[in-house]
């Protein structure tokens, strides 16, 4: 086992972490030095599991604009829809049953348009 210190964070402490490292690294497979610029930061919101923003929809999954106006051929179910828990995550599983409802509905609305058509 190797030795870590207080600044690696334990990466590497399991067999798992090692598999996923990179060999060409030492001392510690999960831990690069970064020192090669351009440097780059992305805002991270952090969620539980799953997605809770997305795409707002209506009652059929269509996609609304800014003025909540549905976007014609524009449709999102799942984790591409905002989530109908209001912004939280309940638990996990809690995308599941939305997500084959509002599949449902979606796939319903395009087999109805497509026997209009």
């Amino acid at each position: 086992m190797m030795g870590f210190a207080e600044h690696d964070f334990v990466r590497g402490a399991a067999c798992y972490q090692r598999f996923l490292g990179d060999e060409n690294f030492s001392p510690n497979l999960c831990i690069g030095k970064i020192s090669v610029a351009p440097f780059y930061a992305v805002k991270i919101i952090p969620g539980d599991i799953a997605t809770y923003h997305g795409l707002v929809t209506d009652e059929r999954t269509r996609v609304l604009d800014v003025q909540r106006k549905p976007i014609p051929g524009l449709f999102a179910v799942g984790n591409d829809a905002a989530s109908v828990f209001g912004g939280s995550y309940p638990g996990a599983g809690a995308t599941l049953g939305p997500a084959m409802t509002f599949g449902y509905i979606c796939g319903k609305s395009f087999a109805e348009k497509r026997t209009a058509d």
